[in-house]
């Protein structure tokens, strides 16, 4: 045999076709010619294949398809003793049961090592009605550090599938060629929980359908999954410039990727979507960390489709495509020193500016404005951060309406582990959502309903060790407001810092300090409270005062209050003082040597939290 396989591929080049086949034998690589098939496209060549590959497995030599159509039956299967596999002619299945038409390598347990197949080339005489997933061009089982080429396979429900059996498929390089008119392009499998199917690289692909090729049917370029109780964590599968021309048309789909897996880092760069959905992935498990990275698109409006089953999110759409902003995260909130910007609530109660303040014991409330504390007890400044006991919590509320992913991000002193993920969500007028399937989701832990809270909480503490200290959070589709933020839990945490992000395509609206959240508790992160009345006073004689008590809501004893009122005169004086909870009594003194009756004006009461010393 020549020392590379490059030489015989030049050879071909060279010769021809009797020339070439004399050539292999010669050298000792195995034709099914030589167990009586014609390659003419009209016998059934099954017969010849299969005892020439026999022969390469037995022998340990390339198996080869010169040029031709080779009609097979049945599935043809290449042991993994061979070599490899050279195509440089067609395999095409005119059998009418499903089955995996071409399979290479062994299965079980056995590993299928530094193998070359190339030229792959497998149709359907008949286009598949999709209806069998038995029904497979091309399966590559076990196989490790090795190389495989394909040209094209067409007409069936799975094109290739890669098959992680007793062991795994890892370590591998394929190139893709035409992948069309299959349900499936490239089916990445696992069939045992002993197999894997992991750190693989794909380059190219033109996965493709032709118009009217079952129409009203679903389809997708890739998918990752398993049989039931197989190994489900595929890892590290890079794609480089997948082409997909799925031809979504009325009510069917048509995604790139279908992931059914809770494994991390699908990587794909450069994709083509034409004539797809406007998704670059559907998730139907764990997955995370995975990125979809699109040149080209009909749309820059791509996403992930997070179905029921999803329990995680942490994945990302880069879309190049008109929208090189979308590269980027946006910065939506953020308080970086929560101990600069805590206030005294009350004698007791402490809050921080920016922040609403939460508490996960048990509640009765279920009005969105009624969960969003201003303050409470149980927040200690220290003289670095703000310690939080077990049942309290900082965090923001969100327009969810439109904005569905966040990512948030905290800081405890010293760099401390700490702190669980905290979710409460809400409808489209301000009611509670309790424990709804696809509400929450979270990236690097599973989010679990506490049903006295009314809230979801992390299943985990955030911590670098178990690299959840970065958490993304995704909400569901009628979710149109999300309280979102980081509570003690466990024990008393030290927050010092905390921020959250969304995606670029949208800029979705804090809520908090808005009157939107002023309800029975007052509003939330607020130092500053403010009320306006209209006051005709009495006629004042010098020296004369007049009151009058105005309510602000959250104003409590201790709070600076300040009054002012739109009038022509500067000879009425005013003071103001917090008289009561929620209550500002205003005093207006004529300081003149006249009577004075003014009309009524617009009088602007100010109540100002006192900073933490």
């Amino acid at each position: 045999m020549p020392a590379r396989i490059d030489d015989l591929l030049v050879l071909n080049a060279n010769l021809n076709k009797s020339d070439f086949a004399k050539y292999l034998r010669d050298r000792e690589a195995v034709l099914p010619n030589d167990f009586g098939g014609l390659g003419d496209g009209v016998a059934d060549d099954r017969t010849a294949i299969q005892a020439a590959f026999d022969r390469a497995g037995a022998d340990q030599k390339f198996a080869m398809i010169p040029p031709g159509t080779w009609n097979v039956s049945g599935t043809v299967t290449l042991p993994g003793g061979a070599r490899g596999l050279i195509m440089q002619g067609t395999i095409r299945h005119t059998g009418t049961a499903p089955t995996s038409v071409l399979v290479l390598g062994d299965g079980g347990t056995l590993r299928n090592a530094e193998k070359l197949y190339t030229g792959l080339n497998v149709i359907r005489a008949t286009q598949s009605d999709w209806s069998s997933e038995a029904d497979i061009g091309i399966t590559v089982r076990n196989v490790d550090a090795s190389q495989i080429e394909l040209r094209r396979v067409e007409g069936f429900t799975i094109g290739m599938r890669t098959l992680g059996d007793g062991r795994g498929v890892e370590d591998s390089t394929f190139t893709l060629g035409r992948i069309v008119n299959n349900r499936i392009g490239l089916d990445i499998w696992c069939a045992t929980a002993t197999a894997w199917n992991t750190s693989v690289r794909y380059y190219g692909g033109h996965f493709a359908h032709a118009t009217g090729v079952n129409a009203a049917q679903d389809r997708f370029g890739i998918r990752l999954g398993n049989e039931a109780g197989a190994y489900t964590n595929h890892n590290r599968h890079v794609f480089d410039a997948p082409n997909f021309e799925l031809r979504q048309a009325g009510s069917n789909i048509a995604i790139p990727f279908l992931n059914q897996t809770s494994g991390s880092a699908i990587i794909a760069r450069n994709m083509r979507m034409e004539a797809c959905s406007p998704l670059a992935a559907r998730h139907t498990a764990g997955a995370q960390d995975c990125e979809y990275d699109i040149a080209w698109t009909n749309t820059y409006l791509v996403g992930i489709d997070y179905t029921a089953t999803a329990n995680r999110c942490g994945n990302a759409v880069i879309n190049r495509h008109r929208a090189p902003a979308s590269r980027f995260q946006r910065f939506l909130a953020g308080v970086p020193n929560t101990r600069a910007a805590a206030f005294r609530q009350s004698a007791t109660e402490v809050g921080v500016e920016g922040l609403i303040t939460i508490a996960t014991s048990t509640t009765t409330a279920t009005f969105m404005a009624d969960f969003c504390f201003n303050g409470l007890t149980d927040l200690t400044p220290t003289d670095r951060a703000v310690t939080l006991a077990a049942n309290r919590g900082l965090g923001w509320m969100l327009d969810t309406s439109q904005a569905k992913e966040f990512a948030l991000a905290h800081w405890l002193t010293g760099g401390a582990s700490g702190g669980r993920l905290f979710v409460r969500v809400f409808d489209g007028a301000g009611n509670v959502r309790e424990d709804i399937a696809g509400d929450v989701l979270a990236s690097i832990t599973t989010m679990q309903w506490n049903g006295p809270a009314k809230g979801w909480n992390a299943g985990a503490p955030m911590d670098d060790a178990n690299f959840n200290r970065r958490q993304t959070i995704r909400v569901g589709a009628s979710v149109a407001y999300a309280q979102v933020g980081v509570i003690g839990f466990d024990g008393p945490i030290d927050l010092q810092s905390l921020r959250l992000y969304g995606l670029p395509e949208a800029a979705p609206a804090v809520l908090n300090g808005t009157p939107l959240l002023t309800g029975a508790l007052f509003g939330s992160g607020r130092r500053e409270f403010a009320a306006e009345v209209s006051w005709d006073l009495p006629s004042l004689a010098p020296g004369a005062t007049s009151l009058l008590d105005v309510t602000v809501n959250g104003a409590r004893a201790g709070d600076l209050a300040t009054a002012s009122l739109v009038s022509s005169t500067r000879f009425i004086e005013l003071d103001a003082a917090v008289w009561s909870n929620n209550t500002v009594r205003v005093m207006a003194r004529n300081i003149s040597a006249a009577t004075f009756d003014l009309t009524a004006a617009t009088l602007s009461v100010g109540v100002t939290k006192r900073r933490v010393p």
